[in-house]
């Protein structure tokens, strides 16, 4: 077990967790294990601007899990941005295209129905290519921080809660845990 602390950020009293070293945190591979200091960010908005805090967790990862330990989750607003770049990019394309090399009244007409399909098909292949390979359970970090409850003045953390994409990974830092979680200090939510 490793047991985890942030160093400057305080922690209030019984707001403690361990991490079972025992098995890969992605695919659950029990052999030839590394502990990775993955770099967790949780951001929380306000009205006009937020906060970020990033915890290192040490997890166990497998050689061919390690490299999930870096890959950041995209949330919507990083979907859509993508979108948006490859339809302004496609759109872009196809005037080029359009006027230069076919001179064809089509595209003209339908340039924004076109690009938006070439910008579906793009982000429709960016998904593909992140899907899990083999045993893993993510493509991307397979821990996060869902919930984190702190005290305002100080940011001192009351409670903090994980998701694991790894169900066996899971059920067994419930076990270490269960403790804490008992207190609801530590909460656990699913992918």
């Amino acid at each position: 077990m490793i047991e985890y602390s942030l160093g400057t950020l305080p922690f209030r009293d019984g707001v403690v967790f361990l991490f079972p070293n025992h098995l890969c945190c992605n695919c659950g591979k029990t052999t030839d294990l590394t502990t990775i200091a993955q770099d967790t960010r949780r951001t929380t908005y306000m009205v006009g601007a937020g906060t970020e805090i990033t915890f290192k967790l040490p997890l166990p990862f497998c050689k061919d899990c390690a490299p999930t330990a870096t890959r950041r989750p995209k949330s919507l607003l990083n979907w859509s941005l993508i979108f948006i770049g490859t339809f302004a990019a496609s759109a872009l394309a196809l005037i080029i295209i359009g006027d230069m090399v076919l001179n064809s009244a089509l595209i003209a007409r339908y340039l924004v129905p076109f690009a938006l399909a070439l910008a579906a098909l793009a982000c429709a292949g960016m998904v593909a290519l992140t899907r899990p390979k083999g045993k893993q359970t993510s493509y991307f970090q397979p821990v996060r921080i869902p919930r984190l409850k702190q005290e305002f003045v100080s940011g001192a953390v009351t409670a903090i809660g994980f998701s694991f994409s790894n169900l066996a990974y899971a059920k067994a830092f419930a076990l270490v845990n269960r403790e804490s979680i008992a207190k609801k200090l530590v909460t656990l939510e699913a992918v």
